[in-house]
């Protein structure tokens, strides 16, 4: 109870904070509003990799930092990711801010409850610390994530 109590202020103050923000959080999964979901990306036209100049490494390890940075927020709130797979694709702003998140569970992950995954992946995208992402450019990265995260970033 008091795990769901917490997960719930957290919750409040993820939505009251966006409330202040000029920037909209859409938190959204892949396939419901496709029409949306190609104005997003095109909205997005840079890629992590593009934005790092192809250097899959870096790109690699910035991303490896990002899911650990998740893990470590999901931990710290006690949302429990682990077997969850997702395909995932997340769009940063100029400032490095994370703008939309849209993803697709993959039919081998763990079952999960859509509405606590949206309310973890809006709190997470406005309160958790993550990884420099500034680019001065919109920028998107699409791919899997599987937790728990085993890779290393540095």
């Amino acid at each position: 109870m008091k795990q769901i109590a917490f997960f719930l202020l957290i919750n409040l103050c993820s939505f009251a904070i966006s409330a202040q923000n000029t920037t909209s959080l859409s938190i959204f999964e892949i396939g419901k509003d496709e029409q949306n979901y190609r104005t997003i990306c095109e909205a997005y036209p840079e890629t992590l990799l593009s934005w790092k100049k192809d250097d899959y490494t870096q790109s690699a390890l910035l991303w490896f930092d990002f899911l650990k940075s998740m893990e470590t927020y999901a931990d710290a709130i006690q949302f429990n990711l682990n077997g969850l797979k997702l395909w995932i694709h997340i769009f940063w702003n100029e400032k490095g801010e994370i703008n939309h998140v849209g993803y697709f569970v993959h039919p081998e992950s763990r079952q999960i409850d859509k509405k606590e995954l949206n309310a973890f992946l809006s709190a997470y995208s406005r309160l958790a610390k993550k990884p420099d992402f500034k680019s001065g450019m919109k920028i998107s990265h699409y791919t899997s994530a599987s937790f728990p995260t085993f890779a290393t970033s540095r």
